[in-house]
């Protein structure tokens, strides 16, 4: 039956293949974001705060778009390397200013653009549409979804990059004018630009040119050949090979590689670290892949003559796999972090095997059904991580909105911040009330007891910011509870004088007898339970 499914899906004319490929994916994206409500959930304590501070800076501080590019690339190179990055944030800010929908909106279109040009990467592989089809769905459905809706991570517009160059590059190889070869050359470099885990993909590119180039002349793989197909594109391969250094080198001797939250190389860091972050991944949001890549090796273990044959598909998965394993092998590879890995191990398991043609009867059947089982349990993890953003999006939004409401046209209404130590949340509550008018926020510090006006400890402030506050004089509290994943500790706060609002994954606490009018912050729980 599946046999015949997939013969009147290979007969397909290619328009009606494009628009129904379009329609998956339109489909599958939107379907998630707006069905549960991610696209319009509002605003969260992490990352979205660099937008608002944007705005508020060319806004209350006159900085000029040029000015605070330069400023942001700048401060990012004393640690981190991705320009471009920060260039696409202050530019987006300057467009859609502080409404959240246009960048989630803008966020779907680029997936669903992923999800097309990586399904013609494969075709261009010669791969059935059907496993063309789970190529880039199990490349993009999973623990790594949440790319789809955090308005923080690269690692959608970075895939978005790699699938264009990727696609330009295989229409070169397969014989196209040499403009496809520089399309790919302007996306990496992009790519490259963007964040520094995509950088090392580069070898893999170069190596994977050279595999086509032989694999598809069906020619058997020599020193000769080999070097023959190098000097045939030497070119191609030089400027790949060029940009990949010049980036490395600016990382290691001006960047630096081990300052960014355990993620990098540090020697100092005992060994036995990397295999429990390693072993905690596995357990966790990499389970699936893990589960799964089990079941496909043990078919494949049973073709074992032919499968022994495809080292040359293994170096090139290893090639890809590898760096990023060691890259985030303190933090573990988790949400955003398993891109671009998930279309690596979709690569080896839903193109290689299926193109090599080994797999046959009933275990060809097998195979095929825990590639959709995989698929199926990615797609619940999808939902449920979309339907956990929803709500705690809501509920920072109503928060928001509601000190907003309770603090209007009331000088002398102060609110206190117990968010520390998630700085972002200081952030996204000293910008958001900046832009609505409001300097009336003042942050907790669990470990002294101080309350004051400095918003981000690592950031500069004015001395009077600094200044001691007396919680006596606090008439609204707002603080984590249980529900919300960056929940740590309850602060020790004599909250006897006041009144209990629960907002969602957060809690709001108003004085009594502040003269504050109760506001409703009734927010909507987890809709997906399965």
């Amino acid at each position: 039956m599946l046999k015949k499914i997939n013969m009147k899906i290979e007969k397909i004319g290619k328009r009606q293949e494009f628009i129904l490929i379009v329609f998956l994916a339109v489909f599958l994206v939107f379907g998630i974001t707006v069905g549960i409500g991610t696209m319009t959930c509002g605003w969260h304590l992490v990352d979205d705060h660099e937008f608002m501070r944007y705005v508020y800076e060319m806004k209350y501080e006159g900085k000029t778009l040029i000015g605070l590019i330069d400023e942001w690339i700048k401060r990012d190179l004393s640690w981190r390397y991705e320009p471009l990055y920060y260039a696409n944030r202050i530019i987006s800010s300057a467009l859609f200013g502080i409404n959240s929908v246009s960048y989630m909106m803008l966020k779907s279109i680029e997936i669903v653009m992923s999800f097309v040009f990586l399904y013609y990467c494969a075709r261009l592989m010669q791969t059935e549409k059907v496993y063309a089809f789970l190529f880039a769905a199990i490349s993009l459905i999973g623990y790594q979804s949440p790319v789809w809706w955090k308005l923080g991570p690269q690692e959608a517009q970075c895939t978005l990059l790699f699938s264009i160059g990727f696609y330009c590059m295989l229409k070169w190889l397969r014989g196209w004018r040499s403009g496809w070869a520089w399309g790919s050359i302007v996306a990496f470099v992009l790519m490259s630009n963007y964040k520094e885990s995509f950088i090392i993909l580069i070898p893999f590119l170069m190596l994977f040119c050279l595999y086509c180039d032989v694999k598809w002349k069906n020619e058997k793989l020599s020193w000769k050949r080999a070097w023959h197909c190098i000097k045939s594109r030497a070119w191609y391969y030089l400027i790949l090979g060029l940009l990949f250094c010049v980036l490395i080198m600016i990382i290691v001797i001006y960047v630096g590689v081990s300052d960014y939250d355990k993620v990098g190389l540090d020697a100092a860091v005992p060994w036995e670290e990397y295999q429990q972050a390693l072993s905690n991944a596995l357990a966790g949001d990499l389970k699936w892949f893990k589960r799964f890549g089990i079941v496909f090796g043990m078919i494949l273990l049973t073709y074992w003559d032919n499968f022994k044959k495809l080292w040359k598909e293994m170096l090139l998965t290893a090639v890809f796999l590898l760096p990023q394993i060691i890259l985030f092998g303190q933090a573990g590879i988790q949400e955003r972090y398993i891109l671009p890995s998930s279309i690596g191990y979709a690569l080896f398991f839903l193109i290689f095997i299926p193109n090599s043609h080994i797999l046959s009867g009933k275990r060809k059947l097998c195979y095929q059904f825990c590639a959709l089982l995989l698929l199926l349990a990615h797609g619940r993890v999808a939902m449920r991580e979309a339907d956990y953003y929803r709500y705690r999006g809501e509920s920072v939004t109503t928060m928001l909105e509601t000190v907003a409401e309770m603090t209007e046209n009331k000088e002398d209404i102060e609110v206190l911040s117990c968010l520390r130590p998630n700085e972002e949340g200081n952030l996204t509550m000293h910008f958001w009330m900046g832009l609505h008018g409001y300097d009336n926020v003042y942050y907790w510090t669990e470990e002294d007891g101080s309350i004051n006006q400095a918003w981000g400890v690592n950031s500069y402030h004015e001395p009077e910011r600094y200044v001691n506050q007396s919680f006596e004089d606090m008439d609204v509290v707002v603080m984590y509870n249980q529900e919300d994943r960056h929940w740590c500790y309850t602060p020790t706060l004599e909250l006897d004088d006041f009144t209990y609002q629960k907002c969602g994954t957060l809690d709001l606490y108003v004085r009594n007898n502040s003269g504050i009018e109760a506001v409703d912050t009734t927010v909507q729980g987890l809709k997906i339970n399965f």
